[in-house]
């Protein structure tokens, strides 16, 4: 019988509400506030930009460009801050210090995006927004996979991942009409707020080996008095995670080499480029269509994004009970059509349904991709959460330089601009889709067919040799396992 293991000494006095602090529901809360905030920020001023820049003294095309610049220098400083954030943050044990530090830095960022006048102190203002968004992408996922048990990951990545869509929900229809009612600076502000309630979670919450050895006192204390062995999960949730030394080299070289996880990073790549090709683009198409400003502008996001609201926990739901293979690839192929339908000039209303239903289930795929990354975390040794969700936001953080930029160069100057790019996000959507068939999941789809049509050997023929020897027992045995040790190739 195994011996009971030594609680964990604790010192001091004992934190406010730790089992609250450190559960489950709460980190969930936490890092679905922080993404939200994050997504908030971010788009609040989506239709806002373009008309901002416009009211300074350029002209539409060059707005169009001048946004999609706007929107790399974001990606930019994800890019740059996410590599170090990953590799200290499974060197060193804490997650709520650099989640604190980068959501002061983000306030900074939007005081000066807000105040400023010139289009390079706008550019650097998004530089230091992507570096704060870049701890919220790396460090808040770590801190939700080290408190969630394996069993429910998947559930709760896609409770979190509502908070992206939340956010963008919300976001442009309030910048939009913050702007039109109250003026240019109005959005920030609300961005500001947001930050500032987001900064209160993120101060309250306990990390689980910061908790840990109250809890298990706790519970030993509980057992002397009513022994009873804990439940599977609460001992596995209460294990403290290892500091990693691993170098940033290798981490690469480790991900690289594992199909699973290379097949998510390919495929956020592709999500993010599609996700932000309109960013830009959008407003624009908009205006020159049907002369919307940026209030109406925001309206169409809210009407177009509320069905996406659903789809991520929805799809993170599925991902634990049939397969994240199943979710990604059914999910890539059936948004294909609705990106063909976004091409084609028609009413508004065609325009709105293809742009809602084309989202739903774009932001379906993520829950699966994030479960993937979590799943490849817990198998490739020297590998931590901030590993792969670092490397997950270093993929989305170059596609979502190159989304913007190709989204407002080739709407600038390409002729029917907008069916080039809808063309070019459906194409990527199947080839994403074929992507995921081949190397997402436990066991991925084609594999699955593979393996169905390869013709297996007969079981006669394994136990002819039983059938056929005599004699005692122990030489029918030998005989049988050599025979099937050996294997002697079949003559055909």
């Amino acid at each position: 019988m195994e011996a009971e293991p030594t609680p964990p000494s604790v010192t001091g006095k004992k934190p406010f509400a730790v089992e609250f602090r450190s559960s489950v529901g709460f980190v969930t809360a936490v890092v679905l506030l922080s993404i939200f905030c994050d997504l908030l920020v971010y788009s609040v001023i989506i239709p806002v930009i373009p008309f901002r820049l416009q009211s300074i003294g350029y002209d539409a095309p060059t707005s169009s460009s001048l946004t999609g610049w706007l929107l790399v220098a974001y990606s930019v400083g994800l890019v740059v801050a996410t590599p170090p954030l990953a590799y200290l943050a499974e060197k060193y044990w804490s997650r709520r210090t650099p989640m604190t530090i980068s959501l002061l830095l983000l306030i900074g960022s939007q005081i000066m995006f807000m105040e400023a006048n010139v289009y390079w102190l706008m550019c650097l203002a998004r530089v230091l927004q992507g570096f704060s968004s870049a701890a919220v992408w790396v460090v808040a996922f770590a801190l939700l996979c080290d408190t969630v048990p394996e069993d429910r990951i998947g559930q709760q990545l896609g409770i979190v991942m509502s908070g992206l869509t939340l956010g963008f929900l919300v976001g442009p229809p309030l910048g939009g009409l913050l702007d039109a009612r109250l003026g240019y600076r109005a959005p920030f502000i609300l961005g500001i707020g947001v930050c500032a309630f987001d900064l209160v979670g993120r101060l309250f919450v306990l990390e689980k080996h910061e908790a840990a050895p109250w809890i298990t006192a706790t519970q030993s204390s509980s057992r002397e008095q009513s022994p009873a062995r804990p439940d599977a999960n609460e001992v596995v949730s209460l294990q403290s995670r290892k500091k990693s030394q691993i170098s940033v080299l290798r981490v690469i070289i480790t991900l690289g080499r594992s199909k699973r996880a290379f097949t998510a990073f390919f495929n956020t790549f592709i999500y993010g480029i599609v996700f932000t090709i309109m960013e830009p683009t959008l407003p624009l198409r908009l205006q020159d269509l049907y002369g919307f400003g940026s209030l109406q502008v925001g309206i169409i996001y809210l009407a177009a994004v509320i069905p996406s609201l659903f789809s991520t926990p929805l799809a993170g739901w599925l991902g634990d009970k049939v397969g994240v293979e199943w979710v990604t690839v059914g999910s890539l192929l059936l948004s294909v059509p609705f990106w063909v339908v976004l091409a084609i000039r028609g009413p508004l209303a065609q325009l709105i349904a293809s742009l809602a239903v084309a989202d739903f289930f774009l932001s379906a795929v993520v829950a699966p991709l994030t479960a993937d990354l979590a799943a490849a975390a817990r198998e490739l040794d020297g590998i931590g959460y901030a590993h792969v969700f670092g490397a997950f936001n270093f993929a989305y953080s170059i596609a979502s330089a190159i989304g913007p930029l190709i989204g407002g160069q080739v709407y600038a100057n390409v002729a029917n601009g907008w069916v080039v790019l809808m063309g070019l996000s459906g194409g990527m959507m199947l080839l994403s889709a074929i992507s995921a068939a081949f190397g997402a999941g436990n066991r991925p789809l084609l594999m699955r067919l593979f393996e169905r049509n390869t013709p297996s050997t007969p079981d006669a023929a394994i136990e002819q040799p039983e059938m056929a020897t005599t004699g005692d027992n122990n030489a029918t045995s030998v005989h049988a396992a050599s025979t099937v040790t050996e294997k002697p190739p079949v003559e055909v």
